[in-house]
């Protein structure tokens, strides 16, 4: 297994793969490359082979910008919603405020902007499962053993890591092996990537090596120091090594153990473009590569042209007179010469290059969906209707891009935080989040409500009275067994698989939803049936309008209240010296 793990790095970072008949493909030199892009650098530096300098003229940026913009993916479009919105009301509204201070305090809404950035530029975003919810992926340090992969399920994944003592020490009760690794494996220098420069450092660090993939029993077995094994059986297990000298060694494997479950569980994958026979699809970098190629040729040409153009040449038959025209002349002075004059010099093909630099990022527009109305420029004269009608169909690629990064979004929250933020979210933390302790009370009666609705067909037929007086006696029970919500992970059990997640609309079209609503509202004349529709409308758009009804309440009561003093005031009543009403 270690030979194994050293051969798959190797073929990872040194190995083509053809993914297609005569098609090679190496997914390291891509990022590589990418990244060399992201940072404006040439491969064989910034001179020519003359010593020229070699200007870098940035036309990916800007593209990729727009593009990122009108994503337009912030914190505030993190909704959660549920398909009863009526009766899941409670929770959607407990878990947007949960879910909006979980964004903030974990950092996750200030990395939601490097996410988007990454998933455009680079084309992929790979998220991994770790405590507390999900981190992502460096793409310079994770090895894909399977590059013709369609899905992470199709593919062992290896990650490269850089830890300190501290961090390492602080495994020791989950790793086996760790003072052994601190006192062989420690080096003091860090690196970006697996073959990039050390840098010397004045503590240790330890490079920690994670496999998540299939694995022969056989193999497994002997990382675990068992005889045997059947060489053809093959299970998911997680593989965490350390090494040492740029070489792996079994005494300094930390963990292994089998995974019970499918990788799709410990890592979810965003994909901006499409399947092309590789498992790294491509990105605006990599749509752009040629096109910034050729404007950094056009641009340094005209620039290496215009140098010699702006140079002042004379011409004259006389050695001297060129010595003193050059050196002993100031501006204004008068010679004589018989054949002194200045020779023309001016650029060739000055405008045959504007035309291909024109044509270069035009093409590069169309191939980056980066047009003048993207980029939020209209040409004078433009109609304000055929404007908006261009915006709009031009808009329709960004709408696919955000779902594709929506739903990956969606897979993670409903799969790993949300889990996470209900098994620590107590009745302080409601009251604290919807500022009401009503709230503790709603709740308890959301959950008695899914109770009786899950119980519903092994009960016998029973009247309207008895069953309120089942969802009461269970809310009583709920009050006592746990009067402050403490133990609200069981009790979300229920209501999480309900519960989704939206990212701008990707999953529910709340603008189509209210209007839909609206014309019903408008249609409606049965006061009570229009009521119940204008509640479902504040609900789905996540307003709270319990205020809002016991207000009324409290003024319907006061009404009731004054109408029966008027009445007694019109004599229709007459209270008597004791305070009792005798009639007239």
């Amino acid at each position: 297994m270690i030979k194994k793990l050293e051969q798959e790095i190797k073929d990872y970072t040194h190995g083509n793969v053809e993914i297609s008949e005569g098609v090679q493909f190496n997914q390291h030199k891509l990022i590589k490359r990418i990244y060399l892009f992201r940072n404006k650098k040439y491969s064989e530096g910034k001179l020519t082979s003359q010593g020229k300098y070699k200007y870098w003229y940035d036309i990916i940026t800007p593209r990729l910008n727009d593009e990122v913009k009108n994503l337009r993916i912030d914190t505030k479009n993190f909704m959660v919603f549920s398909e009863n919105p009526t009766k899941d009301f409670p929770a959607v509204f407990i878990m947007n405020g949960a879910m909006n201070e979980y964004l903030w305090e974990t950092d996750k809404a200030e990395e939601l902007n490097d996410v988007v950035e990454t998933f455009c530029g680079d084309g992929n975003v790979i998220f991994k499962r770790v405590s507390g919810g999900y981190e992502v992926c460096d793409p310079t340090n994770i090895f894909i053993t399977n590059i013709r992969a369609k899905t992470i399920n199709e593919t062992a994944v290896i990650e490269r890591h850089e830890i300190s003592q501290s961090e390492l020490r602080k495994k020791s009760g989950i790793y086996e092996n760790v003072e052994r690794v601190i006192e062989e494996c420690g080096k003091k220098e860090k690196s970006a990537t697996n073959e990039s420069m050390k840098k010397l450092t004045t503590t240790p660090y330890y490079e920690i090596f994670e496999r998540n993939g299939e694995v022969s029993e056989k193999e497994f077995n002997e990382i675990k120091g068992i005889e045997g094994g059947d060489e053809d059986t093959y299970f998911l297990a997680k593989i965490i090594i350390a090494r040492g000298n740029s070489t792996f060694n079994k005494d300094h494997i930390l963990y292994a153990e089998k995974i019970e479950e499918e990788m799709s569980d410990i890592y979810i994958t965003a994909h901006r473009g499409k399947y092309n026979g590789r498992f790294w699809r491509e990105g605006v970098f990599e749509l752009l590569f040629d096109y910034q190629v050729r404007a950094n040729e056009i641009g340094n040409q005209i620039a290496r042209g215009l140098e010699f153009a702006s140079k002042t040449i004379y011409r004259s038959a006389d050695q001297r007179t060129i010595q003193n025209v050059m050196t002993d002349m100031d501006s204004g002075d008068v010679i004589q010469s018989a054949d002194l004059s200045q020779v023309e010099v001016r650029m060739q093909a000055m405008d045959q290059l504007i035309a291909d630099w024109n044509r270069n990022i035009e093409e590069a527009d169309r191939i980056a969906n980066s047009y003048e109305i993207i980029q939020g420029k209209v040409p004078s004269g433009t109609p304000f209707r055929l404007g908006q009608l261009l915006d709009t169909n031009a808009s329709k690629t960004y709408v696919l891009l955000r779902q594709k990064l929506g739903i990956s979004f969606k897979k993670i929250f409903r799969r790993w935080v949300f889990p996470e933020m209900v098994k620590h979210l107590k009745g302080k933390d409601i009251i604290r989040i919807t500022g009401d302790t009503a709230y503790l009370e709603k709740f308890r009666e959301m959950i008695a409500k899914n109770w009786y609705a899950r119980n519903l067909i092994n009960m016998e037929p029973h009247t309207t009275d008895i069953k309120k007086a089942l969802l009461e006696a269970k809310m009583q029970d709920l009050k006592e067994k746990d009067p402050v919500l403490k133990n609200n992970e069981k009790i979300w059990e229920d209501v999480l698989p309900r519960l989704q997640l939206t990212i701008t609309g990707e999953n529910m079209d709340s603008a189509e939803e209210i209007e839909t609503l609206t014309t019903f509202i408008q249609l409606e004349t049965e006061p009570i049936r229009r009521g119940e529709l204008m509640d479902i409308a504040y609900k789905a758009k996540g307003y709270d309008i319990t205020p809002m009804e016991e207000i009324m309440q409290q003024q319907e009561q006061q009404q009731s209240e004054m109408e029966r003093l008027l009445a007694q005031q019109q004599g229709h009543e007459q209270p008597d010296e004791r305070g009792a009403t005798q009639p007239l």
